[in-house]
């Protein structure tokens, strides 16, 4: 089907949830089975190599490992980063939108230990401290850049105080192609996760950019790539939870009002919602996940009684709005 054909079935089922027939088509992410096998090779194999560029900024390094993969190895001007990184992979697990983001595993950084003694030279040129918890992500080859779509462009030259986001509701999505639309259930996951972990360093960064750069929204959107079928790759989530947590009183004004100006979901996406509002037990099972998943999760920590707080509270705030959206495309 061409990139400008209309999608043949009707977009949007009960008003608010993006139909199965249009989920269908959603480019695949990364499988779990083989996400599994990365993360037991990343952790089982020898760093063989750390070079320079490639992985944001310059403490991070691109590494290649023994079997043959690459990997981004960041490492975090203080800890916060990497467990918001950890934090937010396991958050995207039990949300049930992992396969969106590269695989992540931690590892400690031990020059005279099994993984790391191949490039003891390089560890001292990095000024990485000894024992420091580093996130190692799957390196992923030829991705491009991606523009916010039209419902999250700003026109240029409105004064910065009357700019309002266009709502993505289901009356403002006839006459887009399917290609529009199969990337807009991508983006309505990717706006939801970004306002549970309160993450500043993607759309939100671009809005903020705003007062000074009038076109940046049609400008490539931070920590966010296509892989070659399609499908966008939720990079670099280190702002996430923690980090974002603690700054909220600056970027939830920009957060909140990305989160309202969607109005379709994933069903299941609002599901995991759902069932952690009812529950509220959104740490309690992020925990359960993020031990379980991830061997190194007792060394770098987990939130504190206060972030974890925070987090039910934004899961129980997006239940909310998705109720709201419901009533409002239910109304008479």
């Amino acid at each position: 089907m061409g990139a400008e054909e209309q999608f043949p079935f009707l977009p949007v089922r009960g008003g608010v949830f993006w139909s199965q027939t249009l989920e269908a088509q959603v480019p695949p992410g990364f499988p779990a089975e083989e996400t599994a096998s990365w993360l037991r090779a990343a952790r089982e194999a020898r760093v063989v190599s750390l070079e320079r560029g490639g992985c944001g900024r310059s403490s991070n390094r691109l590494a290649r490992l023994s079997d043959g993969s690459r990997a981004c190895v960041r490492y975090g001007i203080n800890p916060e980063q990497i467990q918001g990184e950890a934090l937010s992979y396991h958050l995207a697990g039990l949300l049930g939108i992992q396969e969106r983001l590269p695989p992540l595993a931690l590892s400690r950084v031990e020059a005279r230990g099994g993984q790391w003694a191949e490039v003891r030279d390089e560890l001292r040129g990095s000024h990485w401290a000894e024992g420091a918890v580093v996130s190692l992500a799957r390196w992923v080859d030829n991705l491009t850049d991606v523009v916010a779509p039209a419902p999250w462009q700003t026109e240029a030259g409105v004064p910065a105080a009357g700019r309002r986001l266009q709502p993505l509701s289901a009356g403002e999505l006839r006459g887009l192609s399917q290609a529009q639309l199969v990337e807009l259930v991508q983006w309505s996951d990717l706006i939801l996760f970004d306002y549970l972990t309160a993450n500043f360093d993607r759309l939100v960064s671009n809005l903020f950019s705003l007062q000074w750069d009038p076109r940046v929204m049609h400008r490539a959107t931070s920590n966010l790539h296509r892989a070659p079928n399609g499908g966008l790759v939720f990079l670099d989530n280190e702002a996430g939870l923690v980090h974002g947590y603690r700054l909220l009183a600056m970027w939830d004004k920009y957060n909140e009002p990305l989160l309202r100006s969607v109005c379709v979901f994933r069903e299941a996406t609002a599901q995991r919602v759902r069932e952690l509002h009812r529950l509220r037990n959104a740490a309690s099972e992020l925990l359960r996940l993020y031990r379980t998943r991830e061997p190194l999760a007792e060394i770098l920590g987990f939130l504190s009684d206060q972030q974890a707080q925070m987090l039910q509270e934004r899961i129980d705030f997006v239940h909310k709005h998705i109720l709201h959206c419901k009533a409002k495309a239910t109304a008479p």
